[in-house]
């Protein structure tokens, strides 16, 4: 099954095979006053013990929905989200050691009568035996520290030792006579304790001025390469990939990379392949022998003896916001961005293997389960690919097993759209019109 969320405030379970509707669900969106009409932007989190996706609307609720029915689990809805008329959960929802880990930021860092827009994380205990807890990165009230990149939260597996990337505070200095984006932990990649009791290190990159609204709008990829210690990468709306030992991140980045010029906000993840021991991010911005510019696309890095990283190949794909691949064996998985379309590339060379275009933009990332990859468009469709049943285990080409629109409810472009990243964490999507 796909379990699929909308900007129009809609949840769909799928069948991957054929598109069908098994169920749906209204959770309803808001309309803010100075930023626009939301629906569902995080990604839900399935509990596969329990039976059930958690997923937040709009309006701030916490559901945990039946895998098998959609029927709302008892004690659900929950209200997390205080003020929802400014705070809003961009996130995706992470599940470890029997939390749900709830990133907490703002619509557009702007507030209202009632005050400015306050970032938190929330643990949330799954399990009633442990106790639930918040930390607030920017200590005091209406000073922002949100925490809204579209992963959400990372996990290190070993640990279980939490990763988040934090975006600007809004806190006033006598200094500057001026608001300044670093009190806290504000711009910063930060490690906490699972229960988010202690904060167990953080970065301080001094390249990160202290005002211009340069957040870590992405959450950190955590890798070790065979040439290095344990990682972490994150990207920084700047325009730069900042790489850290994630055990010793107050040292600073061991690379940083300029790769975007920072007019779409440089947010989604890289990717990393232990195959090919290469990262490779998204929405970088390419130029052409002549100086041209080429548009946004992928570029990759090998990591060397030594821990260095030496550009393999970059391959331009569209513009704007672009998602984190997605790497399957020996092929690497991108998105178009506002132009849309999906594109399959060798991901060792970044040849082209075959592309799809789409009739709206590509921002959502792609994910894949037994064999079947997925993604989806900001007019609502849902996509499923798949290699021919002749040409399984080929890399160069692929066919479309459906395609379903999403249903009628409006949003703010007009359409039922399916929301960044756009379906359950751990699940599938399809190629589906709503």
């Amino acid at each position: 099954m796909a379990y699929v969320a909308t900007e129009a405030g809609s949840v769909y379970a799928l069948a991957v095979t054929t598109g069908a509707v098994l169920w749906h669900r209204e959770l309803g969106t808001t309309t803010t006053e100075l930023c626009g009409t939301w629906g569902i932007t995080s990604t839900g989190a399935i509990d596969l013990a329990r039976g059930l996706m958690y997923v937040i609307g709009a309006i701030g609720q916490l559901h945990a929905l039946s895998l098998a029915t959609g029927e709302e689990a008892t004690g659900f809805p929950r209200q997390v989200v205080s003020r929802p008329d400014i705070e809003y959960v961009w996130g995706g929802l992470r599940i470890a050691r029997d939390r749900l880990y709830v990133p907490i930021a703002s619509y557009c860092d702007v507030g209202s009568t009632d005050g400015f827009p306050e970032g938190s994380l929330l643990a949330i205990a799954l399990d009633a035996a442990k106790a639930s807890t918040t930390w607030d990165p920017v200590p005091g009230p209406d000073n922002l520290g949100g925490m809204w990149g579209w992963g959400g939260v990372s996990i290190a597996p070993t640990t279980g030792v939490v990763y988040t990337g934090v975006g600007n505070s809004h806190v006033w200095s006598d200094e500057c006579s001026c608001f300044v984006d670093n009190a806290g932990y504000g711009d910063r990649i930060v490690a906490l304790s699972p229960d988010l009791t202690k904060v167990l290190d953080s970065s301080q990159l001094l390249d990160i001025p202290p005002t211009g609204d340069d957040d870590f709008g992405a959450a950190a990829l955590l890798f070790q390469p065979d040439a290095c210690p344990p990682l972490a990468a994150a990207n920084n709306k700047n325009g730069t990939l900042y790489i850290l030992d994630r055990e010793h991140l107050s040292q600073g980045s061991i690379v940083f990379i300029p790769l975007g010029d920072g007019v779409a906000p440089f947010i989604g993840e890289p990717a990393w392949s232990v195959e090919t021991q290469m990262i490779y991010s998204a929405q970088s911005v390419l130029y052409g022998d002549d100086g041209k510019r080429l548009g946004n696309g992928v570029r990759a890095f090998h990591v060397d003896p030594g821990c260095g990283f030496r550009p393999i190949w970059s391959r331009a794909l569209g513009e704007g916001n672009q998602a984190k691949p997605l790497i399957v064996g020996n092929v690497l998985f991108a998105t178009g961005g506002t132009p849309g379309g999906f594109y399959a590339l060798d991901a060792a060379n970044g040849v082209s293997l075959w592309s799809y275009a789409t009739t709206g933009g590509t921002v959502a990332a792609m994910i894949t389960v037994a064999g079947t990859v997925l993604g989806a468009d900001t007019e609502g469709t849902v996509y499923a690919f798949r290699p021919p049943e002749s040409a399984r285990g080929c890399t160069g080409r692929a066919e479309v097993l459906c395609s379903r629109r999403a249903a009628a409810a409006q949003s703010r472009r007009g359409s039922d759209q399916v929301s960044p990243r756009g379906i359950a964490a751990s699940a599938a999507l399809v190629q589906h019109p709503f």
